[in-house]
């Protein structure tokens, strides 16, 4: 008697699953359309909430101090990452295999855009600062988007200005 219950239920889930990702595949389209400084602010919003989920879903104990961070991303996440560090400069390397990590490009959710790419830089910024209390500048070497194998950042720490604690 239960299974049609749960039949039920698992079609109204994906039903809403469907409006929800109609919903945002929609607002990406329209973002994308959009002028530079606007997809900058959206990206830069979107990066931190998705910081956020990342480290609640790999329940990452943050902070933690820099050197341990790099090690445990290293392990981490949707891609493996491969840092090589010269003193405050570190080449970050997503290996990718030529396809974005996006949760949302690979659901099929959004379509890859280049624009998507500014969303990658900041994810990275913000987890610096988020993981290891690191302020960083980064700046976005090649993408998937833009047809490279992997996504690669070079970035810098910041040394002049004190974090918070």
């Amino acid at each position: 008697m239960d299974q049609p219950k749960d039949d039920a239920a698992e079609w109204v889930e994906k039903l809403m699953r469907d409006f929800h990702d109609r919903l945002t595949g929609g607002l990406f389209e329209t973002i994308y359309k959009m002028d530079d400084v606007a997809v900058d602010t959206l990206m830069e919003g979107e990066a931190k909430t998705c910081v956020s989920a990342f480290v609640d879903l790999t329940g990452m104990a943050v902070p933690m101090d820099l050197e341990a961070f790099l090690q445990r991303m290293q392990t981490t996440g949707p891609s493996k990452v491969r840092v090589e560090r010269d003193g405050d400069v570190i080449l970050w390397t997503e290996l990718h295999q030529g396809k974005c990590v996006c949760p949302l490009v690979r659901r099929n959710v959004i379509t890859l855009d280049p624009k998507l790419c500014i969303c990658g830089a900041y994810w990275v910024k913000h987890l610096f600062k988020t993981a290891a209390n690191t302020e960083v500048d980064v700046e976005t070497l090649e993408t998937a988007a833009h047809g490279a194998e992997n996504c690669c950042f070079r970035i810098t720490i910041k040394r002049d200005e004190p974090t918070a604690q």
